[in-house]
């Protein structure tokens, strides 16, 4: 179908941002080739790659930056996603050998406005991208987490893995996580990896959730566990949020976490712990402690204080 492809190029590569993304890196993951940015300089040392992105979504810059790249690949084939019948678009047309179309419209397009006359056309389709097909499996103890993914400290993780280890009791780790626009993709990359090292069999990445699921998550955990540089703050808002819900949350405390927070009362402090609390009674304890805290400070009394000290 192809002269060799030898690496997959795409313009967005957060599997978790860009559908896509996810297609391509699945794509390249199938055909045994380097899943890479187009932009990639490692890009020259190409010489038969499959584009596969939408040019349209590219910002003057980008296509400057792809034009430059096309000047210097001596052979392409392309999967289009979408047709704009742009200048680079038509230019991309022109230097493929074969041109997979996604769909019928895109073909229907190339083929009404003659854009694709010296390129062989293939009608093409993106299959289901669902490739984790683990069911959620029973577990008598759940941790659920959320936040920033760059931000999870591992090594927290891997002393919450011992605890749990140590219980006997079966569990599920549930991790929904989002990117910080000031952290790179690779960061949370490789933390993902860390983290799976960590729970081999038994973690189950979410994706990121939206209000309601994060809600609904709380309200079922066993525990939510939070570990911070250094320890807690009073401005985590994800620790805030499982305690104004009443979940359980593990975290670490330092000499600059907040005073209200305290160990075995209203959150439980890893760093102080031998053995996690099981006993309904206990937990339950925690919980209706950690929902009165966080209505103390809740938004009503940081908005009075804000307000009178205008």
């Amino acid at each position: 179908m192809s002269a060799g492809i030898d690496a997959v190029l795409s313009h967005h590569m957060n599997p978790f941002g860009s559908g896509v993304a996810r297609f391509n890196e699945v794509l390249a993951e199938q055909l045994g080739v380097p899943f890479r940015s187009v932009f990639d300089p490692a890009v020259a040392e190409l010489r038969h790659p499959l584009l596969s992105f939408k040019a349209g979504e590219m910002d003057a810059e980008e296509l400057i930056a792809l034009e430059a790249v096309l000047d210097a690949l001596p052979g392409l084939d392309l999967f289009l996603h979408a047709y704009g019948a742009s200048p680079v678009e038509r230019r991309m047309l022109a230097a493929a050998g074969t041109v997979f179309c996604g769909n019928g419209e895109i073909r229907a397009a190339l083929t009404a406005q003659g854009d694709a006359d010296g390129a062989r056309l293939v009608d093409a389709w993106a299959p289901g991208l669902l490739l984790d097909h683990r069911r959620f499996e029973p577990a008598e103890v759940t941790v659920f987490s959320f936040g920033m993914a760059h931000k999870l400290r591992t090594e927290m993780f891997a002393r919450l893995r011992e605890l749990l280890e140590a219980s006997d009791r079966s569990y599920a780790v549930h991790i929904s996580n989002a990117n910080h626009e000031t952290a790179t993709l690779d960061d949370a990359q490789l933390v993902f990896q860390e983290m799976h090292r960590i729970f081999p069999r038994r973690l189950y990445f979410l994706g990121n959730l939206s209000d309601v699921a994060v809600y609904n998550e709380l309200l079922t955990t066993t525990f939510f566990a939070a570990f911070f540089r250094g320890g807690a703050r009073a401005n985590n808002t994800s620790i805030h949020s499982a305690m104004e819900h009443g979940a359980v949350v593990v975290t670490n405390l330092d000499e600059h976490s907040p005073p209200y927070l305290r160990h075995m009362d209203n959150v439980i402090d890893l760093q102080q712990c031998d053995a996690l609390p099981f006993d309904p009674l206990v937990l339950r304890r925690i919980s209706v402690r950690a929902m009165e805290t966080a209505r103390e400070h809740g938004w009503d009394r940081l908005v009075g204080l804000l307000a009178g000290s205008a």
